[in-house]
């Protein structure tokens, strides 16, 4: 049976025992991210979770890295706009060694001036990675106009300014705030009994917190209706589109999920037979939504010929128009619903994917997640309610833009507005 356990000093344990698996999946998650940070420090949640992986007290970088292969266990980490995680996934024989690892690395970093030195030109070397890839660019630059100077539209790598800038103590006080009992989740999922998780969360975390003091209240997030270009000499035109939709708490973010699954969500979508079978305008052609804490988005991507880059948009449009006005059918309705199910019972089977889902659910909304409930939530969703949500999302007054590539023929903001096109 799922549970939430409280120790004393807040930290949550958020246990999920799965019957029928030998693996044991434990993340560690903390609540904060890219969604945290002012603009003088943007990309230190990023920075905290490399420097975490560089060395403790009585292991190397390289020793954290080889005990846990040695055993077949995987470790990883990422960032994210409201969270952090560090985590494993093993058989259940090296539970114990895996809590007493990210245990280790969690409270015993050494974050020594040297290593900070030579992780910082890994993390440029990220960036510049990123800055190479006309989707993440494109995908970047609609962020930062859609949601504007704001911790929401900046990168969650940081700028190269600032990484330049980190130091040991930028990261110790980073910590001191936010790696805190009453801000950390720890999420574990697959083979175990309840009794044995609670001991050694205690044993290894709940004891190990020296601040136990956290006051933090988020922003309220504001979208704005802009364009981003960026000229590169790539040979496609990348092109992006986001409209304002539906927080993670929202009741409406299901119908969302099954919208997009329509609309831009597969090999049968509208999207991808009108915009790349029918016209043959693009070979990358999807829509996709996020959910945060206080603001969501339905985004758009396609990548096309930069001389064909208006007819794609309009397509784009089209098919919005079109689904506005006539809404869905019966027959995508019940394809949408089958996907979503179907999704949702397929990670339902997984340690890994059942433990990511408890701790996202819980940084995000202080609950674990229900599978049940989750389906009980999707079979409630009707024909009606998903035209009600159609008609919410797509309002060209809220529209952003973004476009990467050759110097664009035309206005692609302007096009999917639907005004002048010169």
């Amino acid at each position: 049976m799922d549970l939430i356990h409280t120790f004393a000093n807040g930290l949550r344990l958020a246990l999920c025992p799965m019957e029928h698996t030998r693996s044991v999946a434990i993340g560690v998650y903390v609540g904060a991210g890219a969604a945290n940070e002012s603009k003088d420090i943007n990309g230190i949640s990023h920075f905290t979770e490399h420097m975490l992986f560089k060395g403790t007290a009585k292991r190397t970088a390289f020793d954290i890295a080889n005990e846990m292969e040695s055993i077949g266990v995987q470790i990883n980490a990422f960032t994210a706009r409201h969270m952090t995680s560090y985590y494993t996934i093993s058989t259940d024989e090296h539970t114990e060694h895996c809590m007493e690892m990210l245990s280790d690395i969690f409270f015993n970093s050494l974050l020594s001036e040297e290593e900070i030195s030579r992780e910082r030109n890994v993390i440029l070397e990220e960036i510049s990675r990123d800055e190479d890839d006309p989707e993440d660019v494109c995908n970047e630059g609609l962020a930062c106009v859609f949601y504007g100077d704001t911790p929401m539209g900046r990168p969650i790598l940081g700028s190269r300014e600032n990484v330049k800038r980190f130091n040991s103590q930028d990261i110790r006080n980073y910590m001191q705030k936010y790696y805190v009992p009453q801000n950390t989740i720890i999420s574990m999922a697959g083979s175990f009994k309840v009794e044995d998780a609670i001991k050694l969360a205690s044993k290894y975390f709940e004891h190990n917190f020296k601040n136990n003091k956290f006051n933090h209240v988020e922003d309220e997030v504001q979208t704005h209706s802009a364009y981003f270009e960026k000229v590169k000499p790539t040979e496609q035109a990348n092109i992006a589109f986001a409209f304002p939709a539906f927080s993670y708490k929202s009741e409406e973010r299901d119908v969302v999920s099954l919208v997009s699954s329509i609309f831009g969500g597969g090999m049968s979508s509208r999207l991808f037979q009108n915009v790349r079978e029918r016209r043959g305008l693009a070979y990358d052609v999807y829509s996709i939504i996020s959910a945060d804490k206080k603001s969501g988005a339905f985004t758009i991507y396609v990548g096309t010929n930069p001389k064909t880059a208006l007819q794609a948009t309009e397509a784009i449009k089209e098919e919005i128009d079109k689904l506005i006005k006539e809404g869905i059918t019966e027959q995508e309705f019940n394809k949408g619903l089958q996907q979503l199910k179907t999704n949702l019972v397929l990670g339902s089977e997984s340690s890994l994917s059942l433990m990511r889902a408890n701790g996202r659910n819980m940084i995000m909304t202080g609950e674990m997640f229900s599978v049940d409930a989750k389906l009980k939530n999707i079979n409630a969703i009707t024909q009606e309610k998903v035209n009600e949500v159609v008609a919410k999302i797509f309002n060209y007054d809220n529209v952003a833009a973004s476009y990467v590539g050759p110097q664009p023929v035309g206005n692609v903001y302007g096009a999917i507005k639907g005004g002048n096109n010169d």
